[in-house]
């Protein structure tokens, strides 16, 4: 199997950190985004919320961490790195596919319905027990996610358990 030369794993390594980097901070975004919806006194504000929500996570987070996992696996599969032969790759690919799957068959739905009751219900959506619940699911998900690819940049960086064959 042909190998990337020097030049286009520099290519592929910055879309990669590119797209990573756009991803990290659209979870950060949707982590600190939910602080406007504390305030909120009209309904056209708690749909905004909602519609602005939506929109990063349908049509930003989830493209980049798309191409995040494309280029990862691009990057493995045609240089020396592979899939399993280090600790940090295997943690890198865990976490990845664990947040991509999450995020499309039970997250991104959930952001769906909430956008709907907002929608719906306007202020009362602040009443409504499914909007209160999955809000509250969507803001914890939002900090975990954070977290885990935050340890995934200093895996990248430290790259512990090197080699696991060794």
């Amino acid at each position: 199997m042909r190998k990337l030369t020097a030049s286009e794993q520099k290519l592929l390594k910055a879309v990669h950190l590119i797209a990573a980097g756009l991803w990290f901070s659209c979870v950060i975004v949707l982590a600190l985004l939910p602080i406007i919806s504390l305030g909120s006194e009209l309904g056209d504000e708690i749909y905004m919320y909602n519609l602005a929500y939506h929109f990063i996570d349908i049509y930003v987070l989830t493209p980049a961490a798309v191409i995040t996992l494309l280029t990862g696996f691009v990057y493995s599969f045609l240089t020396k790195w592979g899939f399993f032969k280090h600790g940090w790759l295997v943690y890198k690919w865990v976490i990845t596919l664990f947040i991509i799957i999450t995020g499309t068959f039970y997250l991104g739905p959930m952001v769906g319905d909430l956008l709907v009751i907002a929608d719906t219900k306007r202020l009362s959506a602040l009443q409504d027990p499914e909007y209160i619940l999955g809000h509250t699911i969507g803001l914890v998900a939002a900090i975990l996610n954070s977290v885990l690819l935050i340890i995934a940049v200093f895996f990248s960086i430290y790259k512990p358990w090197k080699n696991i064959k060794k």
